[in-house]
């Protein structure tokens, strides 16, 4: 008996050895081709005169500016292609509400823009940690949910061409966003606006999320079903394509690159894609701006759509997080690399 017991676990560390032995070979062989198609693989076309975006700070709704402050931001905005701006007016409370004191100078921000460039899309970025996070927002209660879509429609009535929703962790399947949503988009249609959304990363494969979620409360691997149900909710869908926690820039551009191919496809023909690229220069756990930057998002980018194939310039550009990390090194990175500026 003892011998037979023996032999079976002799046979099952082998099988485990095979196991792990494979594994290895296939993950070295990913990483082999990773970083050959970020280093050798083709670029596809730059910006084509498409829609860009940034996300833009709290301190232009929450406080006066001056009239020379505005002139730079629309200058740089010009200079820089960005079609459209996601305004910070203030983080939603437990309730879906957001006090009017967060927001006071929305009304002469939106005056001063258009004074200057009537042609930039101005959104109201409305976000919140969910509950799932550890936040206060809890998208479950049909409550909340009913005054941050009241809150939206206050934001249309002031003045702004849309809505940009950030909420999150949203786990894929979840059925409550894809109820504000569904409400939101009824309001934003009267008011002739645009309904937009900071997503989260499509699952490389399935089940993706599960592995990740106990490491990393916050994070969100969506399965093409539901990025298809949200994308379908929406005008633009911007990817927050950062925060990956890899740790070479050419493993970080050959995700960007494979989550911009994937993504090409099953945001849809009549909803515009923003790949999110980072600029932010603080290190913490999950991210590292050696290898999340403005070149290495922009070429995973690039990489992504020449193996997506041709798609429709109005309906594909790169959003930058954030305006106010993105210095003037970052400026000339994009307008190289993206608008094709010399």
């Amino acid at each position: 008996m003892a011998e037979a017991n023996r032999r079976f676990m002799r046979r099952v560390l082998r099988a485990l050895l095979a196991v792990s032995a494979g594994l290895a070979v296939l993950c070295a062989v990913s990483l082999v081709t990773a970083y050959a198609i970020y280093e050798l693989g083709p670029a596809g076309p730059q910006s084509g005169g498409g829609p860009n975006a940034v996300w833009a700070a709290h301190k232009w709704v929450g406080g006066n500016q001056s009239d020379e402050t505005y002139d730079t931001l629309v200058a740089n905005l010009r200079r820089n292609g960005i079609t459209d701006v996601y305004f910070h007016v203030g983080p939603l409370d437990g309730d879906g509400l957001i006090p009017m004191a967060k927001y006071r100078n929305a009304r002469a921000l939106l005056a001063a823009m258009r004074r200057r460039d009537g042609s930039v899309r101005l959104h109201a970025w409305i976000g919140q940690v969910e509950r799932g996070g550890g936040g206060p927002l809890d998208l479950s209660d049909e409550g909340v949910r009913a005054n941050i879509r009241r809150t939206a429609e206050g934001f249309l009535e002031i003045g702004f061409d849309g809505i940009h929703y950030n909420i999150e962790p949203i786990r894929s399947g979840d059925r409550d966003l894809l109820a504000l949503l569904d409400a939101t988009r009824a309001v934003t249609r009267v008011h002739g606006a645009l309904l937009s959304m900071a997503t989260d990363e499509l699952e490389p494969f399935p089940g993706a999320e599960y592995l990740v979620r106990p490491l990393a409360r916050q994070a969100g691997l969506w399965s093409p079903a539901y990025y298809r149900d949200v994308a379908l909710r929406l005008d633009q869908v911007a990817v927050m394509m950062y925060d990956t926690a890899l740790p070479q820039d050419w493993l970080y551009g050959a995700i960007v690159a494979y989550e911009t191919w994937r993504l090409a496809d099953i945001a849809g023909p009549d909803t515009t894609l923003f790949i999110g690229v980072p600029t932010e220069e603080e290190r913490r756990w999950g991210f590292n701006p050696d290898a999340e930057n403005m070149r290495s998002g922009l070429r995973g980018i690039r990489i992504g759509l020449h193996y997506a194939g041709g798609l429709e310039p109005g309906h594909f550009g790169a959003a930058i997080y954030a305006g106010w990390t993105t210095d003037e090194s970052e400026w000339a990175d994009w307008r190289r690399d993206w608008l094709g500026q010399r």
